[in-house]
């Protein structure tokens, strides 16, 4: 289950940037246009994220902690970021765009 606590731990964490992660992510997930898929996302996010499914069995949220976790405090380094996560046993992905 997602929690503040869970993403705080850096072992859990992978950054990457966008140009790098989204062709080879959405391929490797049977997505069509993932990459539009995230700049829409980051345009327009919903705080609870939402659930993305591949054409490869797969299944994932896509979120920004900053949102999903709004009651909290504190703050995640980069959770105003697109974030990807495919539960406990498996890293996250954080997803940024270089300025």
């Amino acid at each position: 289950m997602l929690s503040m606590q869970w993403l705080q731990n850096q072992d859990h964490i992978v950054y990457t940037k966008v140009d790098e992660f989204a062709g080879h992510f959405g391929m490797e997930m049977g997505i069509d246009d993932f990459r539009q898929k995230l700049e829409d996302f980051k345009a327009n996010p919903v705080k609870e994220g939402i659930q993305l499914k591949g054409k490869k069995r797969s299944t994932f949220k896509m979120f920004i902690p900053d949102l999903y976790f709004e009651e909290k405090e504190e703050k995640l380094d980069m959770g105003d970021s697109v974030w990807i996560y495919f539960g406990d046993l498996y890293p996250c992905y954080c997803v940024y765009w270089p300025r």
